[in-house]
């Protein structure tokens, strides 16, 4: 029997998943993959937006974020402690470790991470997060490293770096990857947006999050790190399935919740 497919999105904040793969994650959902979110800090050194506290806005945006991955239609979330700001201060041991046994355990065919550039915004945590992320998606297949008893060894077929659409104006300060891949995401964005805006706590960047968006057209745009490409479009030259040429997936069309 195959294996159901698996997309897992290794990102560092809360609200990453929404304002970043959003589309992608629901998308992928919608065609019956399972979807898994790893958010690797509390967010606890973000805005509250006047609606909590410093000292409890680490639980708050736990919620927010638990209420954007159900409406992404995230199966599961593993939302970590470590503090926000402080991603690359932390072992990398202890966070490869703990990346490689969530690998193991789900066997996703699919990564998808930060850049390296770490975003739009080159926020540490974004950098640092790519970097651990794609040191655990190399390692994960060597089972004499970091010992997961019970576990076998993971083989993702691919993994995936965010990036900005080719003509994007943050190309004109940041230097992003180019893009490999096209995800259609047109289906899906009026639920991204309401993902984000779960994130009441962030409310102040809906403004920015409107306009990045509209940069980047009705797609998400992403650059293969690891792996083969699958066909490409013959019109954009892009592909347009993260799991193209992924061997043994049957997804289901790509029909939105909304429609």
């Amino acid at each position: 029997m195959l294996q159901r497919p698996t997309l897992l999105a290794i990102l560092a904040h809360p609200d990453d998943e929404s304002f970043g793969p959003g589309g992608t994650l629901a998308r992928y959902a919608w065609q019956g993959v399972d979807t898994v979110l790893v958010t690797a800090t509390n967010g606890g050194a973000g805005v509250t937006g006047g609606l909590t506290d410093q000292v409890n806005l680490p639980a708050m945006r736990h919620r927010e974020l638990m209420g954007a991955a159900a409406l992404l239609g995230i199966e599961t979330v593993f939302h970590w402690a470590n503090p926000d700001g402080e991603l690359a201060a932390v072992p990398v041991e202890e966070v490869v470790s703990r990346l490689v046994r969530v690998l193991r355990g789900l066997q996703p065919q699919v990564v998808i991470t930060f850049g390296p550039e770490g975003g739009g915004n080159e926020h540490p945590d974004h950098i640092a997060i790519h970097h651990l992320a794609t040191t655990a998606f190399d390692v994960a297949a060597d089972i004499r490293q970091y010992s997961t008893p019970g576990l076998p060894p993971a083989h993702p077929a691919k993994l995936y770096a965010l990036t900005v659409a080719p003509e994007a104006p943050q190309r004109e300060r940041i230097v992003f990857l180019a893009p490999t891949t096209r995800i259609d995401i047109s289906a899906a964005l009026a639920v991204k947006r309401a993902a984000f805006y779960k994130h009441r706590t962030q409310r102040n960047d809906r403004a920015y999050y409107q306009r990045y968006q509209e940069e980047q057209g009705a797609y998400e745009w992403f650059a293969l790190l690891r792996g083969q490409l699958g066909p490409q479009d013959p019109v954009s030259s892009f592909e347009t399935d993260l799991f193209a040429g992924v061997p043994g997936n049957q997804l289901e069309p790509a029909v939105s919740f909304l429609a």
